[in-house]
């Protein structure tokens, strides 16, 4: 290795559609013109894609296409949550945007504050000021409690009066434009069960307002809680709930390989020539996941940084591949890295059952079972000649263990 000294891969997401490096525009630009032809608004656009598949690029994205005189709102609901009602913090985002028009201002401030206090009526036991951003006491708030705990039939008037109210406050504020949209990021960064209870507010206290409401959120996290509310009923219960609040979904299409690979390959300190093996492992241990891709990269470039400075010289090609494979024990197969602690040589003898030279003894038999764990120590089994790494001896184990525990801490098994 060359240059010890490397830059970590930042994970920001791109900021407009000149930065797509994953193939997203075509998708996009079709999903968005769908979208504009939409009448009659309301509409909540469902950006569906596990954790770090890209989904804040691509509402990014979407956002620099509607150009700079659209009428747009970026919220972040996570930095909201366990801070305060979390479904209230994000109409209230919607409403600091239109208070900053000088003709809606009190409308929107009047807003708020009746925001504040229906959402009193459910979660008070948390704490009145954490919900009501301080615009109440808990003395107030208890008192407003009280009154609105009298009857149902209030509560569902100030609900309709709410609902009303804010489609009035954004006809204002659009002044003759067609829609505002609302950019809601982050979603599987809050808890399962106050994520629903977004999704839950927007149909019930936005529902005659002219926006376009995006949500990015993980699908199959969302609808499993959701499912919770139907009890013993099958988890498809939760999906049919969701497509009652989502009326279009967009599933992110997965970043191709070689497009992932081509974007991440420039870091990693490997000569090309030495590097195939290193994607065969990653995409093995990982698949096409940007964000756990780029943490990949950066971890296993600092480990390789410093086992070239402690060893004195360069490390080698064949050190390096050992050390990223190490690492992927670490991160994905835990069980057995914490093993090696105090087994080192088991690395060597569990790679040599892989690769067909030897039977495996009592010590490593219940990982052998491990199928992912068999596949990923089983590549170059036949392909010897593309420089698939041996493992270690204990001895040489045990020192590179020295080095991961640097950049990624002790195992947890």
């Amino acid at each position: 290795m060359a240059n010890a000294g490397f830059a970590p891969i930042t994970d920001n997401p791109v900021v407009n559609r000149n930065g797509d490096r994953y193939g997203f525009l075509p998708h996009l630009e079709v999903l968005a013109h769908a979208v504009e032809a939409a009448r009659p608004l309301p509409l909540t656009v469902g950006v569906f894609g596990p954790w770090g598949s890209g989904k804040s690029s691509f509402m990014h994205m979407w956002r620099d296409l509607l150009g700079a005189q659209a009428h747009a709102v970026w919220v972040n609901p996570w930095k909201y949550d366990q801070k305060q009602e979390i479904w209230a913090a994000v109409i209230t985002s919607v409403l600091a945007e239109i208070q900053q028009n000088e003709r809606t201002r009190d409308k929107a401030t009047r807003l708020a504050r009746s925001l504040a206090w229906l959402s009193l009526r459910g979660v008070l036991s948390r704490g009145a000021p954490m919900v009501t951003g301080g615009l109440l006491g808990k003395e107030e708030a208890q008192q407003a409690l009280d009154r609105l705990a009298d009857s149902d039939a209030e509560f569902h008037r100030h609900v309709n009066a709410f609902e009303r109210d804010f489609a009035e406050a954004v006809d204002d504020y659009l002044d003759g434009a067609d829609r505002l949209m609302v950019f809601i990021d982050d979603l599987d960064r809050c808890t399962p069960e106050a994520a629903v209870t977004v999704l839950e507010s927007l149909k019930l206290f936005t529902g005659d307002s002219r926006c376009v409401f995006v949500l990015a959120m993980d699908y199959d996290l969302l609808s499993a809680v959701a499912a919770k509310k139907f009890g013993e009923l099958a988890p498809l219960k939760g999906a049919a709930y969701l497509e009652k609040i989502v009326q279009l979904p967009f599933f992110l299409p997965e970043v191709a390989w070689d497009t992932l690979r081509g974007s991440l390959a420039p870091y990693v300190l490997l000569p090309p020539q030495h590097a195939e093996p290193f994607w065969q492992l990653t995409r093995t241990a990982f698949g096409a996941s940007p964000r756990r891709l780029k943490r990949y990269v950066n971890v296993f470039n600092l480990a390789a940084a410093i086992l070239e400075r402690t060893s004195g010289g360069p490390a080698g090609n064949m050190r390096l591949l050992q050390l990223a494979e190490l690492l992927i024990l670490r991160s994905e197969h835990r069980s057995f890295y914490g093993h090696l602690a105090t087994d080192p040589g088991a690395w060597a003898r569990l790679k040599d059952v892989a690769w067909g030279r030897s039977v495996p003894d009592a010590a490593i038999e219940a990982f052998y079972l491990d199928q992912p764990l068999m596949r990923l120590l089983s590549l170059g089994r036949d392909d010897q000649p593309a420089g698939f790494p041996v493992a270690p001896d204990g001895e040489e184990t045990e020192r590179m263990m020295t080095t991961v525990r640097v950049t990624s801490g002790a195992p947890r098994v």
